[in-house]
């Protein structure tokens, strides 16, 4: 699949060292030639793992401290706005681990997404597809977007959010989760090519990036025509449980309640948008379970989430067979060599 030349992917992350192997390969996959990954105070292996991917060229992480008294999210966005991969990049988009881009147009890669929106515009709100638990009750490590094929109806009000691909990130003040925010440039926004298009490609006048942030398309404005970000936000039963009581970490807010699993796991239809890329992503997939050390890396970063949901609920992880087993593949896979320094 094509790639984009400079082009860059964000992510803000802590903890998801579970799930980056297959969140990395599918952006690769779709042609972002850069990756870079903000992370703060993780507990599991994931800056290692981080750190081996970095040295094998496949991202660039870095390390950020945010001020503990505010939330996090924001300020590893800021550190990312300032870094020299976007700085320098063309286009970006900012996604989450469990937000997965499909693309329906061309080839389906983000080549054909940045040709589709040409000079047209200076970027698209890609709206959300919901997906839902499909009534799976535990984790275990497997794929995701093959797992949950399950998903909320189009016209569900739960797809309204959005994530922006944009161009030109020095035009704006900095980034946010979804979407730039504060327009610098000297030629006003709302003319020409300066204005956001959504996935059915036409304007969306109402997203301005100097005034206040949106994070959805209101007025019942949503489409998966010519893009979808397959948000996976739920999952099975147990990480929701697992989740409950977290603060967002965009706002610090308690978010993971049961009010919210009921809105979001919805499950109404089939949605198999993702397996369009099977072939695609299982080379992309293979390509970096293939970097010495990186499987071992991942075993334990599974080990370490199996640890976390049971340690909060009262359980001891090492009676749990998935830790068992996770614990058993890392130690028979041989070591990588010594972390670099983080930075």
């Amino acid at each position: 699949m094509r790639s984009l030349p400079r082009s860059t992917l964000v992510a803000s992350m802590r903890n998801e060292g579970a799930f980056l192997l297959q969140w990395v390969a599918w952006y690769r996959m779709l042609g972002f030639e850069n990756i870079l990954i903000i992370h703060n105070d993780c507990t599991d292996h994931s800056p290692q793992l981080l750190r081996l991917l970095e040295r094998a060229g496949v991202l660039v992480q870095k390390r950020n401290k945010p001020d503990p008294k505010e939330p996090p999210q924001p300020q590893n966005y800021l550190a990312a706005t300032a870094h020299r991969l976007v700085r320098e990049a063309d286009w970006v988009l900012v996604t989450d681990a469990d937000e997965y881009l499909v693309v329906h147009t061309g080839d389906g890669s983000v080549a054909a997404l940045a040709e589709a929106i040409g000079d047209k515009a200076f970027g698209m709100a890609i709206n959300w597809r919901i997906f839902g638990s499909s009534g799976e009750a535990t984790w275990h490590d497997t794929i995701i977007h093959r797992r949950f094929l399950r998903a909320a109806p189009p016209s569900a009000r739960q797809n309204s959010g959005f994530k922006t691909f944009f161009k030109r990130p020095t035009d704006f003040r900095k980034l946010r989760a979804h979407g730039p925010a504060g327009w610098v440039s000297s030629a006003p926004w709302g003319k020409g090519d300066r204005v956001f298009i959504l996935a059915d490609g036409a304007p969306y006048p109402a997203y301005v990036p100097q005034a206040s942030p949106q994070n959805g398309s209101g007025e019942a404005r949503w489409s998966n025509q010519l893009a979808q970000i397959n948000h996976y936000a739920v999952q099975t039963i147990e990480q929701q449980d697992f989740k409950k009581g977290r603060l967002c970490a965009a706002v610090r807010s308690d978010r993971y309640t049961n009010n919210f699993y009921q809105r979001f796991d919805r499950n109404e239809e089939e949605n198999t948008s993702a397996l369009a890329y099977a072939e695609e992503f299982d080379a992309a997939h293979a390509a970096l379970l293939a970097i010495p050390g990186v499987l071992r890396l991942h075993h334990l970063c599974c080990a370490d989430y199996v640890a976390e949901m049971c340690e909060k609920r009262g359980d001891d992880p090492k009676a749990d067979p998935r830790w068992q087993d996770h614990m058993e593949q890392a130690h028979a896979l041989p070591r990588h060599q010594a972390s670099a320094p983080e930075h």
